[in-house]
C-alpha cells in the first residue's frame, strides 16, 4: 500500500489543484524583470558548472514566454536560419558560446563582467 490509498487521498483532486514546474515558469516569464532575473542567475549557473544545455533551455522558456512567432523574428533578426534556431533550442543541435550570447543579444540583454 502507499502513502496516497494509505491516507485515502484522491490524485485526481490533487492533480486538479496542482500547477506543474513548467507552467507556473511560463506564468512568471511573462514579467520582462522576471525574464531578466532569470536569465541572469541561469547564465551565473552556467559558468559555474558549464552546463550549456541548462542555460539553453532558459533561453528556450524565456522565447516561448514571449509568444507565438518569437522564434522565427528572433532567427531573422539575428540572421540565423529558423529551424537551426529551432533545433538549438529544442536540444537537438549544441551551440557554441558565440551562439548563445548572441540568443542573448536578440533578446535585448547585454553581458556585463563584474570582478568576484
Amino acid at each position: 500500500m502507499d502513502f496516497i490509498e494509505e491516507n485515502n487521498l484522491d490524485i485526481n483532486k490533487i492533480l486538479i489543484n496542482t500547477v506543474s514546474h513548467e507552467k507556473l515558469l511560463q506564468e512568471h516569464l511573462q514579467d520582462k524583470d522576471y525574464q531578466r532575473s532569470y536569465l541572469e542567475t541561469s547564465l551565473e549557473e552556467f559558468a559555474k558548472d558549464g552546463n550549456i544545455d541548462a542555460f539553453i533551455r532558459s533561453l528556450q522558456y524565456v522565447i516561448k514566454a514571449r509568444g507565438h512567432g518569437a522564434i522565427s523574428s528572433l532567427a531573422k533578426e539575428l540572421n540565423m536560419d529558423r529551424s537551426n534556431l529551432s533545433d538549438i533550442l529544442n536540444g537537438k543541435v549544441q551551440p557554441k558560446l558565440s551562439t548563445a550570447l548572441k540568443l542573448l543579444q536578440g533578446l535585448g540583454y547585454k553581458i556585463q563582467l563584474k570582478s568576484a
